[in-house]
């Protein structure tokens, strides 16, 4: 799909007022069944799904929360034009049907499946790219095996509380979040995953995201329900500025010029820690940058990964 047409259609679909919305982009997003071009690779003792796109130095993509692969479909013929581009489903996710059992959903599994892919796959170091939940996922990779990334980009990582500064404001925004999380947690111990869904949409889209998303994207986003049940667990994860410091690759901070106020805590708190660091803001977006301005979004990618 054309960039460009891209970028108009989701101008059209911002008016809805919920960036989740904007995978209607692409068909395959809202479709039930699997694609037929998708992979899987053992690690860690589980199948790890993805789809890749591309020839040339490999780079790596890594979804948020209630994401999977499908999240990425719309931009994969860009960011493939001179890379080889891999889009994963992390542990639980969607193509796997989980029903929340078991201990094994967290960030640092989840990184430590994505060092494992890596090597499975004998392509590092790797351009590795991260978004939200994801962007976590990747910056705990990088740390723990800096041998593995060449270059990492992190689109507003999602907060981890020890990183975060004992400042008064930031610390309201922490509370607040804390009480949403609990909020959702409580639909999930009744078994209401439709429940706490609505909740966690409304609190990260508007007031009435839910209600506006139409059923076909609804279940999409039911398709991974049970893993936002890694969230207490999530921001508990302790990462400090000296984990940080192992990373040796250069890192591309990216945020919207909408993001809330929490991803440029957790932006400003990496930035010192980080050896190498740039950052970029992208225009008429939120958090959801990549599909809200895509066209930037890729433009500030390939830069940045371009061959020096």
């Amino acid at each position: 799909m054309n960039t460009h047409n891209v970028k108009k259609r989701l101008s059209t679909l911002l008016t809805l007022g919920v960036g989740i919305l904007l995978m209607l982009i692409h068909p395959a997003m809202a479709a039930d069944e699997q694609r037929a071009d998708v992979k899987t690779i053992h690690v860690n003792d589980y199948d790890m799904s993805y789809v890749e796109r591309g020839s040339g130095a490999p780079l790596v993509l890594v979804h948020g929360s209630l994401s999977d692969y499908r999240t990425w479909l719309p931009l994969l013929d860009d960011l493939s034009e001179n890379n080889r581009t891999i889009a994963v489903s992390l542990r639980h996710y969607y193509p796997e049907q989980w029903d929340g059992k078991g201990s094994d959903l967290s960030l640092q599994q989840h990184a430590d499946d994505m060092a494992a892919f890596i090597q499975a796959l004998n392509i590092g170091p790797v351009y590795l790219l991260g978004h939200s939940r994801g962007a976590a996922v990747a910056l705990l990779t990088a740390s723990n095996h800096p041998e593995l990334v060449h270059r990492l980009i992190l689109a507003d990582p999602s907060p981890l509380s020890s990183m975060l500064p004992d400042q008064p404001d930031i610390q309201a925004d922490e509370k607040d979040r804390r009480a949403k999380i609990h909020d959702i947690m409580k639909y999930y111990q009744q078994g209401d995953t439709e429940g706490g869904l609505r909740v966690f949409v409304n609190y990260v889209a508007g007031p009435t995201a839910w209600d506006n998303t139409p059923e076909s994207i609804r279940n999409v986003l039911r398709s991974n329900s049970w893993t936002l049940t890694s969230m207490p667990r999530d921001i508990e994860t302790p990462f400090s500025c000296s984990n940080a410091a192992n990373i040796s690759a250069p890192v591309l901070l990216i945020t919207g010029d909408r993001s809330a106020r929490r991803y440029g805590s957790m932006h400003a708190a990496l930035k010192p820690c980080l050896k190498q660091v740039s950052n970029t803001t992208i225009g008429d977006a939120g958090h959801m940058m990549f599909q809200s301005n895509p066209t930037e979004f890729a433009f500030a990618v390939q830069y940045f990964i371009s061959p020096e």
